[in-house]
């Protein structure tokens, strides 16, 4: 059992036309959430790793786990399915969850791991991890995950 996990933002989908980011470098939420709607969501355009994920999501044994710090809506997985993206687990930030995207998803990683019985050591080596936030790959590669930078991967796939 092989574990493929995406996140969304900046990996597989360009949502940058919802984004505005404030002078500290941090992403305004409510400019986010007011942005979240069904139109704008389906203006979202694929990055190329999107390819990467349609190429292996029916191999035998790869599991795919969208891991992302979105709250999901109705129109997220609308999306997703729209473009033929399939995925065997959902993980997504829950609404009133304020947890750094990194701390959310090492968390939420570890709680997949016992819900499929297996300790994070074993569940760790079984997984390949794409993402766009350093400290997402950071924390994630110190625990033992291996985990790509999504925008160097999006870079060579679209040249």
């Amino acid at each position: 059992m092989i574990f493929t996990i995406f996140d969304l933002d900046g990996t597989i989908v360009n949502s940058d036309h919802r984004k505005l980011t404030r002078l500290d470098g941090s992403l305004d939420l409510n400019h986010w959430r007011e942005n979240c709607t069904r139109e704008k969501i389906f203006a979202d355009t694929l990055l190329p790793l999107a390819d990467h994920w349609r190429a292996i999501q029916d191999i035998r044994d790869n599991f795919i786990i969208v891991c992302t710090a979105r709250v999901m809506s109705g129109a997220d997985y609308e999306f997703l399915e729209s473009h033929g993206l399939r995925y065997e687990f959902m993980i997504s930030r829950e609404e009133g969850d304020t947890r750094g995207d990194a701390m959310l998803k090492f968390c939420k990683l570890y709680e997949l791991a016992n819900k499929l019985s297996l300790s994070w050591r074993g569940f760790a080596s079984r997984c390949e991890m794409f993402d766009d936030n350093l400290e997402v790959i950071d924390m994630l590669s110190a625990s033992g995950i291996m985990v790509n930078n999504a925008t160097a991967c999006n870079a060579r796939e679209s040249l």
